[in-house]
């Protein structure tokens, strides 16, 4: 047997690495563990062949598209995608995640009926083939045999003109004769009234991104991505977090119960210790209970080594997922610096910022602003 402890400290933010000695108002977090040291406690992100399966559909984006349109695939792919992932999101794509010879109609359906967040990319294409229309479909209604806790937040893209897009009566006349050629066993949940007033319903979506106006410049589609992800990322529980750690019930209620009441002399978070104590899982546990009591969210994992090299991506993630505007991904990290402090500044902005895996002082001067609108919290975890 093994303890391993892992201190907490409740401080006001400076940029610098606190020490673990003196000082600190904290408190020692020691699980035991059934295990040799160094304490493995829990992994920080568990891998997807470790993951349970409807944690893993309930974690990630599902991206619905058609790959008959070059131009919506392009976005899908080269755009959206990257937007999601550096935002940390899980993303599922059918031609990337769905194996050929495998049983790739279930594992579709159950991304589209499931996933905590879909996106569906609108092109007139879309709606003329069979699978993506049986996506929205399940996004929507979910499967009649494969019951749901709750559905998935769903973000139409409108790639082309949305009134060309939603032509009830075009795609009710085209589903009307299609359907009637397919296996019986396809048309138990579908019809083509219904298919026809999905569509309808997408453009009655208040997220809905249109993208028709300005579909062959860069930077707008980008604008378009930001605007989902913002969207997303607060639809997507932290899941590799698992959702309770053992042994920590009672520091994570008083954490949580602290960082509710509102103290004007406090403004981070400090969650530091050895490696493989849980520093990242606790971090995501509160980022998930406290989440909703802040107007903006953001979180950010650095790695080993990295320094500030990837200081720029880390801010753009940030500004995304916050709903910033007007900053671009190739901008220098000064520039994004000043837009973020600039954007939590703001006093009708409440921000909850976690930044984890700090390893030196100059990641936090690159990453954080010196100051914050009333009622910010921002989490740390550090060695």
């Amino acid at each position: 047997m093994c303890h391993c402890s892992m201190d907490v400290s409740l401080q006001r933010y400076a940029p610098a690495v606190p020490s673990t000695g003196g000082g600190n108002v904290g408190m020692n977090m020691s699980p035991g563990c059934c295990c040799c040291c160094p304490c493995p406690f829990f992994p920080c992100r568990p891998s997807a062949t470790s993951m349970p399966i409807m944690m893993q559909l309930t974690s990630q984006v599902f991206v619905s598209h058609t790959g008959q349109d070059e131009g919506a695939k392009n976005f899908a792919a080269s755009v959206l995608k990257p937007a999601l992932e550096m935002a940390g999101l899980p993303v599922f794509m059918d031609f990337q995640d769905l194996q050929p010879g495998g049983p790739w109609p279930d594992k579709l359906m159950d991304a589209a009926a499931h996933s905590a967040v879909v996106v569906v990319v609108l092109s007139k294409s879309y709606t003329q083939r069979y699978w993506c229309m049986l996506e929205l479909d399940l996004a929507l209604h979910g499967h009649p045999d494969r019951s749901r806790d709750t559905a998935p937040l769903i973000i139409p893209v409108f790639y082309d003109n949305t009134e060309v897009v939603v032509q009830q009566q075009d795609i009710q006349q085209h589903w009307a004769a299609q359907l009637s050629d397919l296996p019986q066993d396809r048309q138990v949940w579908v019809a083509a009234d219904r298919w026809s007033a999905n569509v309808a319903q997408m453009k009655e979506q208040l997220q809905a991104v249109r993208l028709y106006s300005a579909t062959s410049q860069k930077d707008s589609q980008w604008q378009a991505a930001r605007s989902v992800v913002a969207a997303a990322v607060h639809a997507v529980p932290m899941h590799a977090a698992i959702d309770a750690v053992m042994g920590f019930e009672q520091q994570e209620a008083q954490l949580v119960a602290e960082l509710t009441v509102p103290d004007p002399q406090r403004l981070a978070l400090w969650l530091h210790g050895l490696g493989g104590l849980g520093k990242t899982t606790m971090a995501k546990l509160l980022y998930n209970r406290l989440q909703h009591q802040f107007s903006h969210r953001a979180f950010v994992e650095l790695q080993p080594d990295e320094g500030c090299s990837r200081a720029d991506k880390h801010l753009v993630s940030i500004l995304g997922q916050l709903g910033a505007s007007g900053f671009g991904e190739h901008q220098p990290p000064a520039i994004l610096l000043n837009i973020l402090s600039d954007f939590v500044a703001r006093q009708d902005r409440k921000v909850l910022l976690v930044i984890d895996n700090v390893w030196e002082a100059g990641q936090l001067d690159a990453l954080l602003p010196m100051q914050f609108a009333n009622g910010s919290q921002i989490i740390m975890t550090s060695r």
